[in-house]
């Protein structure tokens, strides 16, 4: 898989759940104790907090991808688009449509309460660095399009793409999150209530669009011929 195929695939995943991540770690977010810094300290302190973010979501997806290296199965990169996109309709239709009562979070729910106590320590640290960490934290927190995101990075069946996928997912969770650090009381609830009805419709339209790429039907653009080797299908072959 190429580098462009990992940007564009982990960075348009990150975009798309930003839109989530609005509802989910905005109020987190917001609530980063940045009240007394000067601005240059509150500058450094949002991108410490992205940074260690993105650092745990990088680590996350160096272990799937080794994991996928070391279990592969058989014709899973080759079909990657195609994997994706069914793993984000499933996501869609659980989690918005049938709506469970009682979300697991699977392998990550042992930590949580951990992860919370550690997060409520380091907001009461006037530590600038203490923001590196609270990021650390909560790249750890469950959330389901971390979960899809992961599947991706496995499916890359290699350690460097899959953590370089998570980076780049953990990379376009960035603006939203940005823009609800910076401008928070800008983003009213309506806007919030809009954008997540939006979500969805977002994610579900990429997965088809991944389903299609990775049928190699022909189509310009859409799901162009594409030769199938080693190499995942690009989104720009």
């Amino acid at each position: 898989m190429s580098l462009l195929g990992v940007f564009e695939i982990g960075f348009l995943m990150g975009l798309l759940g930003s839109v989530h991540c609005i509802g989910m770690c905005g109020p987190l977010v917001m609530a980063l104790p940045l009240s007394h810094k000067t601005y240059f300290q509150k500058t450094i302190s949002i991108l410490l907090y992205h940074v260690g973010k993105i650092t745990s979501y990088a680590s996350l997806g160096l272990v799937f991808g080794m994991f996928g290296s070391e279990f592969p199965v058989f014709g899973l990169q080759r079909n990657m688009s195609i994997f994706i996109g069914f793993a984000m309709l499933v996501y869609v239709v659980y989690i918005f449509i049938l709506k469970p009562k009682h979300f697991q979070f699977g392998i990550f729910s042992f930590l949580y309460n951990d992860i919370v106590r550690g997060l409520s320590y380091l907001f009461k640290s006037k530590n600038v660095v203490a923001l590196f960490f609270i990021g650390i934290l909560n790249g750890l927190l469950p959330c389901g399009m971390i979960y899809v995101a992961l599947s991706a990075a496995l499916s890359t069946q290699n350690i460097l793409q899959g953590g370089a996928l998570m980076a780049f997912f953990g990379l376009g969770t960035v603006p939203a999150l940005l823009l609800v650090a910076l401008g928070g009381q800008y983003l009213n609830l309506t806007f919030r209530k809009k954008l997540q009805k939006m979500l969805p419709v977002f994610i579900f339209g990429m997965g088809v669009l991944l389903i299609l790429r990775g049928l190699n039907l022909g189509i310009p653009y859409l799901s162009p011929h594409t030769t199938i080797g080693s190499e995942v299908i690009s989104c720009h072959n």
